[in-house]
């Protein structure tokens, strides 16, 4: 083989082996794209409005509510006061995540202890969500 055959031999063959190693370097990036781990979409979804955290529930006399809750450090008490056949309780947000309130009701008597379940959860340091289960119809309109 001449040297113009050996050199022309080698220059292809440099060029293969350029393609392929750049073929494959594209490869690697497409896999890492396709691999990487997914960002958490509610971290980055936007908030959307607030809750109101006033809590009004009914109460007949000489009777009150009491409250325990579950994750402490979320929110605390801002107001928790008894107006007429009215119990009052307000909430502030203290640090982002999700906590329950149990709220009772005893009354005097014959009737039934009612029980309302809170769930309030705060993002973005404003309450985000505040949804009540349980005896509902003890919530005051």
């Amino acid at each position: 083989m001449s040297m113009k055959g050996r050199l022309l031999s080698a220059a292809l063959t440099a060029g293969a082996a350029l393609a392929v190693g750049y073929g494959m370097k594209k490869l690697g990036e497409k896999v890492q794209e396709q691999t990487a781990v997914p960002q958490d979409d509610d971290a980055q979804a936007e908030i959307l409005g607030t809750a109101n955290s006033k809590i009004r529930l009914k109460m007949g006399d000489k009777n009150d509510w009491s409250y325990t809750m579950r994750s402490k450090g979320v929110v605390k008490e801002k107001e928790n006061t008894a107006a007429g056949k009215e119990h009052h309780f307000d909430f502030v947000p203290l640090k982002d995540g999700v906590t329950q309130l149990e709220f009772d009701y005893k009354p005097q008597g014959t009737g039934s202890a009612k029980t309302i379940t809170y769930n309030i959860e705060v993002k973005g340091g404003q309450i985000i969500r505040c949804d009540a289960a349980g005896d509902l119809e003890m919530i005051a309109k």
